[in-house]
């Protein structure tokens, strides 16, 4: 029996803001499954921003998902040849207008389906050192900038109602607060 499956064929099947491919699999015990898979072999950062008080800094903002607008950590992707850590920077100021110190806490998986590695930072001493400079679609889902203390946060988390839940439960559990 062969260790791992193996691809036997792969197609794009969609191209668009999100990129779609579907996979022919043989597994190793001989079956053959087709999956799609959104946007594979990609990376995407995410920030939890603390201000010098200790409280952070979200986005708010329509998402068409969902039809609704949600809660969300600053948060993006990195463009060609840009490092992960300078990607955050930017989406971080470009979203919220604010800069900091930032570390990076890990990375995970944001689904099965996903070909995604969602980067997790968390900035402290964050100072609003510009307006936000938000993008065409951003403008569009009326970005605003919602600023909650550690306290409220711990709960927008714990209720789901925060679109990066496992960033945001990283960042938590790295500071030693779940």
């Amino acid at each position: 029996m062969k260790d791992k499956p193996r691809i036997l064929k792969q197609e794009e099947i969609h191209s668009g803001w999100l990129r779609v491919i579907r996979r022919t699999i043989e597994h190793p015990n001989g079956g053959i499954q087709n999956y799609e898979i959104v946007n594979p072999d990609s990376h995407s950062v995410c920030v939890v921003a603390m201000d010098e008080f200790d409280r952070v800094i979200l986005v708010e903002m329509y998402r068409f998902g969902q039809n609704r607008r949600l809660k969300e950590l600053p948060a993006g992707a990195p463009v060609s040849g840009e490092s992960l850590v300078d990607a955050i920077h930017r989406e971080l100021l470009e979203e919220t207008g604010y800069a900091g110190n930032i570390k990076e806490i890990g990375s995970h998986f944001i689904a099965a389906e996903h070909g995604v590695t969602r980067h997790v930072f968390h900035a402290t001493d964050c100072k609003k050192i510009a307006q936000a400079t938000p993008d065409q679609s951003e403008i569009d889902e009326a970005i605003k900038v919602i600023i909650v203390s550690i306290e409220e946060f711990v709960d927008i988390v714990r209720s789901g109602q925060i679109t990066e839940t496992g960033a945001a439960f990283m960042v938590l559990d790295h500071l030693g607060l779940l």
